[in-house]
């Protein structure tokens, strides 16, 4: 069997396996019909089932366009009937999905030579960041191409049919998130530092993308904030960035980052957590610098801890509600997803790149990582209430018998589906906690 035929099975088998995990944590939404999740169901898909195709399309909502769910919901109306259209939208957030596992395994860099570096940072991706949240629904998509667009910044450039798939995403997303977006400038960085053709083509796609973004779609919405304070965004890079792979203990982590919480909203900031975080940064900070500066091969682990850092600190502060919501860690997995993942394969490739020290710390932070993301992975953060919810094939049989009927989406705590044009604009509000109240206005 030749190399390139070995390498191809590799892949296969190991992106199936990605798959199949990830999927585990829904198996009984994949038998009972799949599962929309809350603003997927009702904000897109309704307006996917009520509005033309040109519509729903380009459709902004939550203050930005996303692309990906509106196309997603767009295609289980039309393609499949209504008790399959979850599994559409399903498919195509688990293709998405798997594009950062993709890239690690096809690209070229040094660092990933070896087969056992590539699964291990597989498995980083997988067991690492805070990510039941993001996993296989479309309105989500948007995180698992920011960390693609991460991943690019970060990876040398390649050729051909992978490099038209990286632009692709490049393009893809700024205009499903802002997440994207705020990775654009570091492009602009990228190319100033290599000066070669593909990067021009690339930084000129993210940025293009971008305009497009920001020009034309993106909007106030009513509880993105857009103004967090400096001190909830330092102590939730604490609890999400530090202490949760590091010291991951379910009990601790949580009494610790609602403790933190109280103290913020009490107005008494625990200042000796600020600056032990800031110590703590500026040592990580000034460590990947100086690796950078004196070994080359290290400079991708800086850019990549880079992109996690900037895409962490903007999530935090477009974040619904801001960024003191994220100090508790069960809450808003969504908005250190991208960071979390970013950070974990920048020390995977310290491990693999860095000086003798370097290495030997690195690899030993790279196990607890794992050792904490295996126990996470069957104690997971995040409410229950996000694992569960109802059959939607038994939602479609209630609501073929009284189509005034709201199917219930997933998490089962209020979000309800109509599918028809007896409701009040208020009735629609309420099954839909997220939408603004008709004096907020919509975006």
């Amino acid at each position: 069997m030749s190399d390139k035929i070995k390498n191809r099975f590799f892949i296969l088998i190991t992106l199936s396996v990605f798959s199949m995990v990830i999927l585990s944590d829904f198996s009984p939404a994949l038998l009972h019909g799949g599962r929309f999740v809350a603003e997927e169901g009702c904000v897109f898909f309704e307006k996917a089932w009520y509005s033309s195709w040109y519509d729903a399309l380009f459709y902004s909502f939550g203050g930005y366009i996303n692309i990906v769910a509106n196309a997603s919901t767009l295609l289980a109306r039309h393609l499949v009937p209504l008790a399959y259209a979850p599994y559409v939208t399903m498919s195509v957030a688990l293709l998405f999905q798997l594009g950062a596992p993709f890239l690690l395994l096809t690209a070229k860099d040094a660092w990933l030579a070896s087969p056992r570096v590539r699964l291990v940072a597989v498995a980083l991706l997988l067991l690492v960041p805070q990510s039941v949240e993001v996993s296989a629904q479309s309105l989500h998509s948007q995180f698992h191409l920011a960390l693609c667009c991460g991943l690019i910044l970060a990876f040398e450039t390649c050729s051909g049919w992978r490099e038209y798939l990286r632009l692709i995403m490049l393009f893809l997303g700024p205009l499903s998130g802002p997440g994207a977006v705020s990775l654009g400038p570091l492009f602009v960085l990228r190319l100033l530092a290599d000066r070669s053709r593909v990067r021009l083509v690339e930084c000129l796609v993210i940025i293009s993308a971008s305009a497009i973004q920001v020009l034309f779609f993106f909007g106030k919405f009513k509880t993105r904030t857009y103004n967090s304070n400096l001190y909830d965004c330092i102590l939730a890079f604490f609890v999400r960035y530090f202490v949760y792979p590091f010291m991951g203990f379910k009990h601790f982590v949580n009494r610790l980052g609602q403790t933190l919480q109280a103290h913020e909203l009490a107005g008494h900031p625990p200042y000796g957590f600020i600056v032990l975080t800031l110590a703590l940064m500026a040592l990580v900070a000034g460590m990947f610098l100086y690796q950078a500066w004196y070994n080359k091969n290290t400079r991708e682990a800086a850019w990549l801890a880079l992109a996690g850092a900037t895409h962490a600190f903007a999530a935090m502060y477009g974040a619904l509600n801001g960024a003191v919501t994220i100090i508790v860690p069960y809450f808003a997995e969504r908005y250190v997803f991208v960071g979390q993942s970013l950070l974990a394969c920048s020390v995977l490739c310290l491990a693999v790149t860095g000086g003798q020290v370097v290495q030997r710390v690195c690899r030993v932070l790279v196990a607890v990582m794992l050792l904490f993301g295996v126990y996470h992975y069957f104690k997971p953060f995040i409410f229950h209430p996000f694992m569960e919810g109802p059959s939607w094939r038994g939602e479609v049989a209630r609501w073929g018998k009284d189509h005034s009927y709201g199917l219930r989406a997933w998490p089962a705590i209020g979000w309800l589906v109509y599918l028809d044009d007896t409701h009040t604009a208020e009735q629609r509000r309420k099954a839909c906690p997220v939408l603004p109240a008709p004096h907020e206005g919509a975006e």
